[in-house]
């Protein structure tokens, strides 16, 4: 019951992201029609404004688009007439590379410092992670990205620069994260500074709680405590940021697609904005806010495996 109250939830979010970008785009200046048209003339302007729904009321329009939308019609480009589901396809794989990438490698770098920072809270290491949690998250992305241009790809060489050859991950894994490891970096640093801070604090508090004490008394070794009974309690606050995070990650991937000159959804939108591409940028729009309703529903999906009161709770 309660997942289908959050999927239904989840399309109604849906709905009203689809009706708000349809406003706001269709209010935007331009005319679609004389934009695919030019020079063409006003025979052609007519032709355009009738097979693009243009002449019809705004909702008639808006649940036109909404229908061709539920059957996948993507629609075109403007300039050039491209489906607009073909640029998509080449676009995205690159963004979830990014997204997931970056994820990845801020939880294997968070989670093993807040632990040993909660493990030694106050000491040498936590109060220099600490410092260094803070000043990393005083720096975006625009500006972290170049300096890691600078300092790994033009001073050590170690890593290929901007605008360099992505292959597909299921051709050649290897180089494909030989290349998206420095935009990854980029925006997972902003990542593994929330995720260390907030785990650390959590953990604190949790090493704190009796039962912890008593694996202890029980002489059980500090790896087993931490992974075994610390951890697991100490990540639901993780998991909510991580949650809302998305949308940030999103436009972080957006600001280091510009950066490395990646083709990802984010120089999709931003030249489809540049273009006044009204149908691409709905399309686009429409993808994110799909990506961000289901990773917040697995988020959801995820804290009943990790916390086994609210699966009780349920069937309760």
């Amino acid at each position: 019951m309660v997942a289908l109250r959050r999927v239904g939830e989840g399309l109604v979010t849906l709905f009203l992201v689809a009706l708000v970008t349809y406003f706001f785009t269709s209010k935007m200046p331009g005319n679609e029609a004389a934009v695919i048209c030019g020079p063409s003339g006003p025979a052609c302007i007519r032709h355009e404004t009738a097979l693009l729904y243009l002449n019809h009321p705004f909702f008639a329009r808006f649940f036109h688009w909404l229908g061709e939308l539920f059957q996948g019609h993507l629609g075109l480009t403007l300039a050039p007439p491209i489906p607009i589901s073909t640029v998509l396809l080449a676009a995205y794989p690159i963004t979830l590379e990014l997204i997931i990438y970056s994820q990845v490698i801020a939880i294997v770098v968070a989670i093993p410092a807040a632990m040993y920072g909660a493990l030694r809270a106050n000491r040498m290491f936590d109060k220099v992670s600490t410092a260094a949690s803070f000043a990393t998250l005083s720096l975006p992305n625009f500006i972290v990205g170049p300096l890691l241009v600078l300092i790994f790809a033009v001073k050590l060489a170690w890593f290929p620069g901007p605008a360099s050859n992505v292959p597909s991950l299921w051709s050649d894994p290897g180089q494909n994260l030989y290349v998206m490891f420095l935009p990854s970096l980029t925006l997972a640093v902003g990542s593994i500074a929330v995720y260390q801070r907030l785990l650390r604090a959590d953990m604190i508090a949790t090493l704190e709680e009796d039962y912890i004490l008593m694996a202890r008394a029980k002489g059980l070794s500090t790896a087993r405590i931490l992974f075994r009974h610390a951890l697991r309690p100490s990540t639901f606050s993780t998991m909510t940021v991580g949650g809302v995070q998305i949308g940030g990650l999103i436009a972080g991937a957006i600001i280091a697609e510009t950066v490395f000159s990646l083709h990802g959804l984010g120089s999709v939108l931003t030249a489809a904005v540049a273009a006044k591409d009204l149908p691409t940028v709905q399309a686009v729009t429409i993808i994110v806010a799909v990506f961000y309703i289901l990773c917040n529903l697995l988020i959801d999906f995820l804290y009943t495996l990790i916390d086994p009161r609210g699966r009780r709770g349920r069937r309760a």
